[in-house]
């Protein structure tokens, strides 16, 4: 057995309305023990159910047990049942939310209702923590009767809204809890543990109270609850304190987290290409000494001499000055002229 009561995030403002929140439910299932017991203790002998069928009962007596019996398998009994969520009455949409069945049930929601609430309610405002714990409810109470659900009470669905959006505000943060077994002792456990038990904790109410629905139900709003939270932080309507780490700033360090990983890895092995590259003896190709040899042939001085042969075979050697001009073969002596360029 634990009970969470505090968790380690600053807090921006004081959580008044999730503390009335918290009086009114302690109040609502006060008023549904005291009115239901006076109802009993002022009922007429005659809306006793009687074992023996041939007694006849009058019509209203009758009209009052049927009443009875739907009543008591909705969990609420007396002038409060009028809010037990049976239909689409606005007073059931909105009422259902602040009732319970038993006092285990109603011990749970305060227990879990206390932390997630406070650190919600102080990151939102007072004003917005209440409309969303309300549209939270209201969302849930919809979507049970859409999917076919019976009379049903609880602030377990408004409270697993509020879950999901504490999930996104603070991920990593630690809730304070008190155990008493084996012995009294104060620990700080991660918040996922302390979801993960509400959740066990609500699964295991809904299914003592025969509403399966509910089960989907609650996590459809923790879900909503959690897309709320998200889209709230990327549009900067909340903003986390410096010392603060929300799920979306976790989800990004995550992702630098991996690139930077993967950026390390490609220059490893650009390295590891560089070296082994370094390594590898130069090999002048065909490539490589083409470039070079037309460099040198551009760089070699142009030639001042014209080439020729005489008729002899003789070859003949003269300046280009002398192009055109007439001379003796020193072979054959023959006259032979420079050709021209």
């Amino acid at each position: 057995m634990f009970i969470p009561y505090a968790v380690d995030a600053p807090f921006d403002r004081r959580p008044v309305v999730n503390w009335l929140v918290l009086g009114v439910l302690v109040l609502v299932f006060a008023l549904q023990v005291v009115t239901s017991e006076k109802e009993v203790a002022e009922a007429p002998i005659e809306t006793i159910e009687s074992p023996i069928d041939a007694i006849e009962i009058p019509t209203t007596a009758k009209e009052r047990i049927a009443k009875k019996r739907v009543e008591e398998e909705r969990g609420v009994t007396g002038p409060m049942a009028r809010f037990v969520l049976d239909g689409w009455g606005i007073g059931g949409l909105f009422g259902h939310i602040w009732l319970h069945t038993n006092i285990v049930c109603l011990i749970g929601s305060l227990i879990f209702l206390w932390p997630f609430g406070n650190a919600v309610c102080s990151k939102l405002g007072n004003g917005f923590y209440l409309l969303f714990y309300l549209l939270f409810g209201l969302l849930g109470g919809i979507s049970h009767l859409l999917f076919g659900g019976g009379a049903a009470v609880g602030a377990c669905a408004a409270i697993s809204g509020v879950v999901g959006m504490y999930i996104a505000f603070f991920p990593e943060n630690s809730i304070s809890c008190f155990f008493f077994v084996p012995h009294p002792v104060t620990l700080g456990i991660s918040g996922y543990w302390v979801v993960l038990l509400w959740f066990v904790f609500d699964i295991v109410a809904s299914l003592m109270s025969g509403q399966n629905i509910m089960c989907g139900v609650h996590i459809g709003c923790f879900m909503v609850g959690l897309g709320v939270a998200i889209l709230a932080l990327k549009k900067n309507w909340v903003v986390m304190e410096k010392d603060e780490k929300s799920l979306l700033q976790m989800l990004r360090r995550e992702k630098k987290e991996e690139e930077k990983e993967k950026k390390e890895e490609v220059e490893k092995e650009n390295g590891r290409d560089v070296e082994a590259a370094a390594k590898r003896p130069k090999v002048v190709g065909r490539e490589r000494s083409e470039p070079a040899r037309k460099r040198a042939e551009a760089e070699k001085p142009a030639d001042e001499y014209i080439r020729f042969r005489c008729q002899c075979g003789f070859r003949i050697k003269v300046h280009k000055k002398n192009a055109g001009k007439a001379g003796r073969c020193p072979k054959c002596s023959r006259w032979v002229e420079a050709p021209r360029e």
